[in-house]
């Protein structure tokens, strides 16, 4: 199961390094064009958005699996080695909620444009709103992949730096 998530998680990397190097090289092409070849791109604009809206949202679910969300640390030095466990359980939780929110409401948007077309690129606007949920489903994956493994791995009972003070040998 190790390999197949280390080839998933190549893969989603991969692809925000795609839409994050298109969406840089496509503006530097613009800006190429307009300034020394003083002609303009007129579908750069559009591709940038939306190469940017798509290394957001997978940006996101790469940062999950990565614990590089924004947090607030200084509450959890606080708190005891036992309840961290459950803390961030239910940050998991409202993180699973809300990709699963996210699903379903992307899924909706794109339905509901699904008849508009972007102007330059003519792409329907149910391909550009579909990305949400699909990265979202990425990232309620990554959400579980990490819950389970802080609760099961990281949190144990059994790496609880308390147990090992009192017995001797760790």
């Amino acid at each position: 199961m190790k390999a197949v998530f280390d080839i998933y998680d190549k893969v989603l990397k991969i692809l925000l390094c795609c839409a994050t190097g298109g969406f840089v090289a496509i503006c530097l092409l613009q800006v190429f064009f307009r300034f020394v070849l003083q002609n303009s791109l007129v579908w750069s604009q559009e591709a940038c958005n939306l190469l940017f809206f798509l290394s957001i949202f997978l940006g996101a679910a790469v940062c999950v699996t990565e614990r590089r969300h924004i947090t607030i640390d200084l509450v959890l030095e606080y708190l005891p080695f036992r309840v961290k466990r459950y803390w961030y359980l239910l940050i998991y939780a409202i993180m699973f909620i809300f990709s699963v929110y996210m699903v379903f409401n992307g899924y909706s948007m794109a339905l509901t444009f699904a008849h508009q077309i972007t102007s330059t690129l003519k792409l329907s606007y149910y391909h550009v709103y579909l990305s949400i949920p699909i990265t979202c489903i990425l990232m309620a994956i990554n959400v579980v992949r990490a819950a389970a493994y802080d609760f099961f791995v990281t949190y144990a009972p059994k790496n609880d730096p308390s147990r090992n003070k009192e017995g001797g040998a760790a």
